[in-house]
C-alpha cells in the first residue's frame, strides 16, 4: 500500500475532487477566504538526533528533530521518535488552530513519550503564529485546516511543508487533534465535540471504538451522557470533501486517518488535554506502537 500511495502522490494536482466546505463547529469556525502564500521555503531542515536508553523491558529509541518552514515566522519543529524495534509509523498533529489549546498541549506531552516499537512522529504546533496569538486563523483570514484540497497541491507554503512531512514519513495512521465549542450529538448544537471523524479503514474503526470505550468508561465520568464520545465516518457527513488535512490524507494517500474533537463546553483545557492523550495512547496501543499506560509517567 505504501508504494501505491507514493506513486499516487507524484500525480497529485491533475484533478480536483469536490468543493470547499466549511467544517462547522470546530472552535471559532466561520467563513474563510484563504489565499495561497507563495513566499518562503517549503520543506524540512534536519536538526539532530538523541538516543535514549530504555528500561530492561523496552528497546532503545532515537529522537530526531527537523524544522518545517525554517527561518520564517511559521517555523515549527517536527519530532520523530523511533524505536530500535520495527513496527508501524503513527503521525500526530496538534495546533492547527491556535485557539484550541488542548490539542497542542497534548501533542507537546506526546512528543516526549516512550514507545515500544515502530515510529511516532509528532508535530505539536502546526501553526505557531496562531498559537502565539491564541487565534484560529493566522495569517489573517487563513484557516490552516482549510488549505488541503483533495486531489490538488496544498494552498500555501505552511500546508505544503506539513504535507511534505506526512508524505515523507508515509504513516500507517494519522491523528489530528482539535477541540470544538459544542457537542456533535446534542440537538440544535452546531458543534462537533466529543466526536472522532474517521476514515473507513477497518483498523481505524476498531481502534476508535476501543479508545472511546476507554474514555467513556474510565475518564468521561460525572458528566451528562451527551458528553460520551462517538466516532463518525467522514464520508457520511457534510464535510466529506472539505479541504481539511484528514480528508486529504485518507483520500489522496489512503492513510487511516482521524480528526479528534473534544468539547470546550464545561470542560477545562487541562481535562480536555488529558482526554486527548488517553485517546492517542489507546490508538497507539492498538497499532502496536506503545502499550497503554494509566500512570503518572503516561502524562495523564
Amino acid at each position: 500500500m505504501k508504494k501505491s500511495r507514493r506513486a499516487f502522490l507524484s500525480a497529485l494536482g491533475t484533478a480536483s475532487v469536490g468543493g470547499t466546505v466549511a467544517l462547522a463547529g470546530c472552535a471559532g469556525d466561520g467563513p474563510q477566504d484563504a489565499k495561497a502564500d507563495s513566499t518562503g521555503t517549503v520543506g524540512t531542515t534536519q536538526e539532530g538526533a538523541e538516543t535514549t536508553a530504555q528500561s530492561d523491558s523496552k528497546p532503545e529509541q532515537t529522537v530526531t528533530t527537523s524544522t518545517i518552514r525554517a527561518g520564517t515566522e511559521q517555523e515549527t519543529t517536527l519530532y520523530e521518535i523511533q524505536s530500535e524495534k520495527s513496527g508501524p509509523t503513527a503521525f500526530v498533529i496538534g495546533g492547527m488552530h491556535g485557539n484550541e489549546e488542548s490539542g497542542y498541549w497534548a501533542a507537546s506531552d506526546i512528543r516526549e513519550w516512550e514507545i515500544d516499537a515502530g515510529t511516532l512522529v509528532v508535530l505539536p504546533e502546526a501553526n505557531t503564529q496562531a498559537i502565539e496569538q491564541e487565534r484560529r486563523k493566522l495569517p489573517e483570514g487563513v484557516d490552516l485546516n482549510r488549505q488541503f484540497p483533495i486531489g490538488e497541491p496544498p494552498k500555501n507554503t505552511l500546508a505544503q511543508g506539513i504535507w511534505d512531512a506526512i508524505s515523507q514519513h508515509d504513516p500507517d495512521v494519522l491523528m489530528d487533534l482539535h477541540s470544538s465549542k459544542g457537542i456533535l450529538e446534542r440537538e440544535n448544537d452546531e458543534g462537533v465535540g466529543q466526536n472522532i471523524f474517521r476514515s473507513s479503514h477497518e483498523k481505524i474503526i476498531q481502534s476508535n471504538q476501543t479508545a472511546i470505550e476507554l474514555l467513556n468508561e474510565e475518564y468521561v465520568t460525572g458528566y451528562d451522557p451527551i458528553y460520551d464520545f462517538v466516532h463518525t465516518l467522514m464520508d457520511k457527513t457534510e464535510y466529506a470533501t472539505a479541504p481539511v488535512l484528514m480528508n486529504k490524507t485518507r483520500i489522496d494517500l489512503d492513510i487511516p486517518s482521524c480528526l479528534f474533537e473534544v468539547t470546550q463546553d464545561d470542560v477545562e483545557p487541562e481535562k480536555r488535554a488529558r482526554w486527548t492523550k488517553v485517546f492517542v495512547s489507546s490508538m497507539l496501543d492498538t497499532w502496536g506502537v506503545r502499550a497503554f499506560q494509566m500512570d503518572d509517567e503516561a502524562g495523564f
